[in-house]
């Protein structure tokens, strides 16, 4: 009973260390905003390898960097592992832009160990925790989204403080019979070695969280309750289980992002290996040059400053052993990815039969600053298929003698694929809303969902616009002459223009005063149009069923003209707001 006492205990005190650290990250994000949609930029920005082996390195590098820099701020590998993972699979990043950005996260994992030993060991925890998580608590209620942030960022880090410290208090309850089996598992060698290497990789993945199986073995070992030797194979092992997440979040996505998964897993694999084969000899001595003390004499001499230097010193082992790693790798990125490549060769249909998206699935990336832009993707796509449709419909109407009736039937089909774009696109939409990180954020995303309604009534409208050509086409008595095709041509005309104006926008170029003069010139074609041919049905120059047609048509060219403009015109409503 005492023993389960103590597990739970000591199961709760991490609790608290990470969802402080939850916190922290969320309230980073918030607090980075803009500055992670520059960091996205650079992720997406292309760095084609070249001939030159000065720009191939530099393209690396920016890679690594970027990965570096989004760990920092998401504080998590695992986040931008999986994010690198999903933007493979939406085509935003190559597969050896990707595997540079995991190098980087790798390194940037590194400093949550360093927080735990700078902080956990060598400050007084308690003396920063509760104030922080006043102060933070505080701010969260003053006016301004400025200052709630702030104090979410203060009320994590206070939270965090008082997990480590809760942790350190936690451990000692924990007698050293309870831990014997730990101590009688390293007394085999390398043997014992491999064995800790499993623990560590077993444990993080059972805790999806590297940083949890991290701050757990750096405390129990500062505590003195696991081998210093052990210890490190357990970071070892640790950078195994990590690679767990994206392998995961890879099931069912593309082979590219399958493959960035596995390059992953591969690079922490191989680095474990030579890490084993190198431990004694370069790697440990290496940690010993950087950090002053011996872990082993202060694990037996014990004492708050001795705990600080054990602590030190793994957290170091994990930043040299990943430093190294990339190092090593960073040239070898190519045939790393040739390796994956071989490994997960391309299917016949790369897409999942499960889902119509493209660029994006469920469950990939958890950051919607950094989903947006595969959304993006996403619904230019959609908006391609609609303009395909309006082309082909346009065509169907105007030439109702021929017969296109393959043509008809790929364009129904279409408007059923835009259905279906939407409904795959709203319902991913409305699951990160709830988890946006940031009020601007959330309205960006809820902006995103009501333009993919608007793109699939576009399609809705072809179609209306494919019925009435079939229905010409059919017709025995009436039928729209040359001129009402010319007029539907004319307005079918201003309304591509519209089209191709919403299509610049969904890529990032809008041009509202263009748009706006568009618009206006449909309502003035469409007013033009309409009255003539009422005026033609009145007069009895035209029949009426012929007539009806026309109106029909004009009106839901004029429908899809609107929904084109009030696209770009939202999205330039957004930006004064």
């Amino acid at each position: 009973m005492e023993i389960l006492k103590n597990v739970l205990t000591l199961l709760g005190s991490l609790g608290v260390f990470l969802y402080g650290m939850k916190i922290m990250s969320e309230a980073l994000q918030k607090v980075a905003g803009d500055r992670l949609k520059n960091l996205l930029s650079t992720v997406t920005s292309p760095f084609p390898e070249t001939d030159n082996l000065g720009l191939k390195l530099v393209n690396r590098i920016s890679g690594v960097t970027t990965g570096f820099v989004t760990t920092c701020i998401v504080q998590s590998s695992s986040a931008t592992t999986v994010m690198a993972v999903s933007f493979v699979n939406a085509r935003l990043l190559t597969l050896l832009q990707a595997i540079a950005v995991v190098m980087g996260a790798n390194i940037g994992t590194t400093i949550t160990a360093w927080i735990v030993a700078l902080f956990g060991f060598k400050v007084k925890l308690t003396a920063l925790a509760l104030p922080a998580i006043g102060i933070g608590i505080g701010m969260t209620y003053i006016r301004g989204a400025k200052p709630k942030q702030w104090g979410e960022v203060i009320l994590g880090f206070g939270l965090l403080f008082l997990g480590l410290s809760l942790l350190k208090q936690s451990v000692p309850g924990i007698s050293e019979g309870e831990l014997d089996w730990v101590t009688s598992l390293n007394q085999y060698g390398f043997l014992s070695t491999l064995i800790f290497v499993g623990l560590g990789t077993i444990l993080t993945v059972v805790l999806q969280s590297s940083s949890a199986t991290m701050t757990l073995t750096l405390t129990l070992t500062a505590m003195g309750m696991i081998p210093y030797d052990a210890s490190i194979a357990m970071v070892l092992g640790e950078n195994i289980g990590t690679t767990a997440t994206a392998n995961i979040a890879a099931i069912g996505a593309s082979a590219a992002a399958r493959r960035t998964a596995r390059a992953h897993f591969l690079f922490n694999i191989f680095g474990v290996i030579w890490a084993l084969l190198l431990l004694r000899l370069v790697l440990m001595p290496l940690v010993d040059f950087m950090v002053a003390g011996d872990p082993e004499l202060a694990l037996r001499a014990g004492g708050d400053a001795n705990q600080a230097i054990v602590a030190s010193h793994v957290a170091a082992f994990h930043s040299a052993f990943n430093i190294a790693n990339t190092l090593m790798l960073v040239f070898f990125i190519p045939q790393l990815a040739a390796i994956v490549t071989r490994w997960i060769p391309d299917p016949d249909d790369d897409r999942s039969a499960r889902h119509i998206t493209r660029y994006i699935s469920t469950g990939i990336v958890d950051t919607p600053e950094l989903f947006v832009a595969q959304v993006g993707k996403e619904m230019q796509y959609m908006a391609s298929v609609a303009r395909e449709m309006f082309m082909d419909a346009m065509r169907i109407l105007s030439e109702p003698d021929a017969d296109l009736g393959s043509l008809v039937a790929d364009t129904l089909r279409r408007e059923q694929l835009t259905d279906d774009l939407e409904r795959e696109i709203s319902g991913i939409l409305a699951m990160t809303a709830r988890a946006a990180t940031s009020a601007e954020a959330a309205r960006h995303l809820s902006e995103m969902a009501l333009n993919t309604h608007r793109i699939e009534r576009i399609g809705d409208h072809c179609e209306k616009l494919v019925r009435i050509a079939i229905r010409n086409h059919e017709s025995q008595d009436e039928r729209l002459d040359s001129r009402a095709i010319a007029d539907i041509q004319e307005l079918g005309h201003l309304v591509e223009q519209a089209l191709e104006q919403m299509g610049d926008y969904l890529a990032g170029e809008s041009d509202i005063a263009k748009s706006l003069a568009i618009e206006e010139q449909i309502d003035i074609t469409r007013d033009r149009l309409r009255e003539s041919h009422v005026q033609r049905i009145q007069q009895k120059d035209e029949g009426l069923i012929q007539g009806l047609w026309l109106l029909d048509a004009l009106h839901h060219l004029e429908e899809i003209g609107d929904r084109s403009y009030g696209i770009v015109k939202r999205a330039e409503e957004t930006k004064r707001l």
